[in-house]
């Protein structure tokens, strides 16, 4: 008698054990996120103020590139080759690290094209230029009505120690290094001067140009600002030489 009452007890609890409880079902916690997983701050264009430059705003430092001997000593040699007119001046310096160990005046970026007005550079940032100016924007000058002969390239600025644009916060600029040009018109023998404006839309030859200009300097610098990328850039085409993560190139 007592086997037979044990026997169904023993059944129910061993099939007791096999269902589920009751209640939701606990789902794992995720692993947490290891350094990998985490997405590291974006390289910020020379145009962009965002919300992290305005919350955080410590004080704003940047590195002045040292360029050995060897490697001005090259980089003059090519100039040279460009028909370059620049000087080396005496090294600058600024607060939070702006500078420019071995800065150089350019007089014509290239044969017959005074660059005004008087520019500090770094050498590598004159060679990108004068190789935009060789590659890209005298053949297309050739290409406008009558071939007009470009004589002079005017900027904006070149040195400043500043952050990007003048800002009160945010990340320093690499015009505070040398690293930057900001592009504001060109001259021509017998027409008016050609400013960098908005011109999308227009339809017209100077739109052309000042398109390829701007598209080819991209082949040349690693950052490409202009009319239409933020309101501060649309009297300018900004051109700088910043380094990124993978080599990674800003044009806009």
């Amino acid at each position: 008698m007592q086997h037979s009452i044990l026997v169904p007890l023993i059944v129910m609890v061993l099939a007791g054990a096999e269902l589920p409880t009751e209640g939701p079902v606990p789902v794992p916690k995720p692993e947490p996120a290891t350094a990998t997983d985490i997405p590291g701050p974006s390289d910020s264009q020379e145009s962009r103020s965002d919300a992290s430059d305005v919350k955080a705003s410590p004080p704003a430092t940047i590195t002045t590139p040292e360029d050995s001997k060897a490697a001005l000593a090259l980089c003059e040699s090519e100039l040279q080759e460009l028909g370059v007119n620049f000087e080396r001046l005496e090294p600058v310096t600024g607060e939070n690290g702006c500078g420019i160990a071995s800065p150089y005046a350019i007089a014509a970026i290239a044969p017959g094209v005074t660059l005004k007005p008087a520019t500090e550079l770094r050498c590598e940032t004159a060679l990108s230029l004068a190789r935009w100016v060789r590659d890209v924007v005298l053949p297309s000058a050739r290409a406008l009505p009558e071939s007009l002969r470009l004589r002079a390239i005017n900027h904006g600025s070149t040195y400043v120690c500043r952050r990007r644009n003048n800002l009160p916060t945010g990340k320093m600029s690499e015009h505070s290094i040398g690293n930057a040009i900001d592009i504001v018109s060109f001259e021509f023998d017998d027409r008016e001067p050609l400013a960098v404006t908005p011109r999308n839309g227009k339809g017209s030859i100077e739109e052309a140009f000042q398109r390829a200009v701007r598209a080819g300097a991209c082949l040349h610098f690693t950052t490409v600002l202009g009319p239409g990328a933020d309101a501060s850039h649309d009297n300018h085409l900004h051109f700088d030489i910043a380094k990124r993560r993978g080599g990674y190139r800003l044009c806009q």
